[in-house]
């Protein structure tokens, strides 16, 4: 069983490479969507099955096949999606939602690398971002640090984050950078909100210091699971920020199918950061082994 199992995960690679190669092709040369669809879609069947070592048929039982069908479906290509995929244009979202200055500070968005190359940061430290991109982030904590950074931040406009995991949300998006006030240290957690159709499922905090990360439910009830980091057990000191945060994600997740809403917390007050459409791209493993079954039935569970 071990052994099929490994030739299936061998033979899945494979065909997730070629077919990678071949929508990586078609996108470069500009084909219509309706045609590079007919690729991407066993691109991403392959890279799951390579991933998980399974087919994607559970989406109402298991997160991950969820995840799947919104990755592999039209929804991502929606102009919704695509606006809060841009980090300037989903805090501008989530703003016109909940009100102004509910999202961590914006100093300033530049779109050309001559403007970059002109702006220096009046407050230090600060935080640089692509707009268009996951998962790139700089911390700039004095004016040497930022211009030591200053090629890494310009070829941002030279990259292009569909390249790199084939996610239609992130295609031909503007190329800019956006600037932003570093998070105060007393709010010494950061945390996501799993919300399905509207309503929170699941809340996931991250200790910004020790870096410890757990998963509970939407009563504050551990669930000893994480995705995509190993699992550190922690508890919040208190839960004082829950009912707040749990209300303004149901107003910022009532027009998604899926949304992860994040946030920065001192337990008291919060501060909104980014929309995420796929955490992980979709395809993120959960810690300990059965943490996906763990997460899933959470998240799936009617709402009371």
């Amino acid at each position: 069983m071990r052994q099929s199992s490994a030739v299936l995960v061998k033979f899945s690679t494979l065909l997730y490479k070629r077919f990678r190669g071949a929508s990586l092709a078609l996108y470069r040369r500009n084909v219509p969507l309706s045609i590079l669809n007919v690729v991407l879609y066993p691109t991403y069947l392959f890279q799951f099955v390579a991933a998980h070592h399974r087919l994607p048929i559970r989406p109402t039982r298991l997160f991950n096949d969820f995840l799947f069908q919104v990755k592999s479906g039209a929804e991502l290509e929606s102009s919704l999606r695509r606006r809060v995929t841009d980090k300037e244009y989903s805090k501008l979202y989530t703003e016109a939602r909940l009100g102004a200055g509910i999202t961590t500070p914006t100093t300033c968005v530049l779109r050309t690398e001559d403007e970059v190359e002109r702006y220096r940061p009046r407050v230090f430290p600060c935080v640089i971002k692509p707009t268009n991109s996951s998962g790139r982030v700089i911390i700039a904590r004095s004016e040497n640090e930022y211009t030591a950074a200053l090629p890494r931040i310009k070829n941002w406009f030279h990259e292009d984050y569909f390249l790199f995991d084939l996610e239609k949300n992130y295609a031909t998006l503007e190329r800019k950078v956006i600037f932003e006030e570093y998070v105060d240290d007393s709010f010494s957690l950061e945390g996501s909100v799993h919300c399905l159709r509207g309503e929170p499922r699941l809340v996931s905090l991250i200790d910004r210091y020790t870096k410890a990360r757990q998963t509970f439910d939407i009563d504050g009830t551990p669930l000893g699971v994480s995705l995509y980091y190993p699992l550190q057990e922690f508890e919040p000191a208190s839960w004082e920020f829950l009912p707040g945060l749990l209300s303004r994600s149901r107003i910022l997740s009532a027009e998604f199918t899926y949304i992860r809403v994040d946030f920065f917390t001192d337990t008291k007050r919060v501060l909104y950061g980014e929309l995420t459409n796929l955490p992980a791209g979709g395809i993120g493993r959960f810690y300990p082994a059965d943490g996906e079954e763990v997460f899933s039935k959470v998240f799936f569970r009617p709402v009371r």
